[in-house]
C-alpha cells in the first residue's frame, strides 16, 4: 500500500504503519483534530492552510470526526438543527475545500464519521450494502481510513472512548508508545513520559469546531470549552500543540 510516495503496511487490529521512513528521520506530521464539518470553526481552513505553509508537513493525519452527522446521533436531536439531507450536502461542499488543501490524508476512524455505519448496523444492514468512506464523503483516492496509524513509533488514533484531562496519559500507558489523539475537545496539549529505557510523547490535538454552532449547544452549560488548535509532530520524538491564531 502506498500513500503520497510512502509505503504503508497493514497489520492486525486495524493498524497501518509507515515502513520506509529511515531515509528521513525528521518527518514532519500535521495532525488535524476534530472539525465536525459543517459545524467547523469559520477560520479552521485558513488556519490549517497557514500551518501547512509554515511547517511544510511530509504527511497529514486527520484524527477523525472530520464530519459531525448530528442528524444520525443516537442521542436526543435538536429539532432546530439542519435536516439529515441538508447537513450531509453542506458537509460535502466544505469537504471539497478541505480536499483541495490536503489531497493525501491518513484518517483515523472515529465515532462521528462512523455514524452511518453504526445506524446501519443497529438496523441489521450488512456492511456489504454500505458505501465506503471515500464514496460516502466524495473523498479523493489520497484519503484512507484506519483504526490506528503508526508513523515513526507514534500511534495516531481518534481517542474514543476515553474522556477527560487525563486521557492522553491513559492512551500512552495502554498503547505503551507515543500517542497523538483528538476526540476530547476541552483539552489540548503535550505530555512527555520517560523510563530508564525510552521517552515517549502524548498529545491531545484539541479541536477546530465552531463553539457557537447549534451542534454544540449542549455544551453551553459547561465552563470548559473546546480548545482550538492542531498538532505538529517531528521525527517521532517531539510534539507541539499549535493554538489557533
Amino acid at each position: 500500500m502506498e500513500h503520497g510516495g510512502f509505503k504503508l503496511k497493514k497489520s492486525g487490529h486495524g493498524v497501518v504503519e509507515l515502513i520506509n521512513h529511515d531515509d528521513n528521520p525528521d518527518l514532519v506530521i500535521l495532525a488535524i483534530p476534530d472539525l465536525h464539518i459543517p459545524f467547523h470553526h469559520p477560520d479552521a481552513f485558513r488556519f490549517l492552510k497557514d500551518i501547512r505553509d509554515e511547517f511544510n508537513p511530509d504527511l497529514v493525519v486527520c484524527l477523525g470526526d472530520e464530519v459531525e452527522l448530528a442528524s444520525l446521533s443516537f442521542h436526543d436531536k435538536n429539532p432546530d438543527a439542519p435536516s439529515a439531507k441538508d447537513e450531509y450536502l453542506a458537509s460535502l461542499g466544505h469537504l471539497q475545500d478541505l480536499y483541495k488543501l490536503f489531497p493525501d490524508v491518513l484518517v483515523c476512524n472515529s465515532n462521528h464519521t462512523s455514524r452511518p455505519y453504526r445506524v446501519a448496523f443497529s438496523a441489521g444492514m450488512s456492511s456489504h450494502m454500505m458505501k465506503s468512506y471515500n464514496e460516502l464523503l466524495n473523498a479523493p483516492k489520497g484519503w484512507s481510513w484506519h483504526d490506528r496509524i503508526i508513523i515513526q513509533n507514534v500511534c495516531y488514533i481518534h481517542g474514543d472512548p476515553k474522556s477527560g484531562a487525563n486521557a492522553t496519559k491513559a492512551w500512552m500507558n495502554e498503547n505503551r508508545m507515543s500517542t497523538i489523539h483528538g476526540h476530547i475537545h476541552g483539552w489540548g496539549g503535550v505530555q512527555y513520559s520517560s523510563s530508564p529505557f525510552k521517552q515517549i510523547v502524548g498529545m491531545n490535538a484539541g479541536c477546530l469546531i465552531d463553539l457557537e454552532a447549534i451542534a454544540f449547544k449542549y455544551g453551553s452549560k459547561y465552563a470548559n470549552k473546546g480548545t482550538l488548535g492542531c498538532g505538529i509532530i517531528r521525527g517521532g520524538r517531539e510534539a507541539h500543540f499549535i493554538p489557533m491564531r
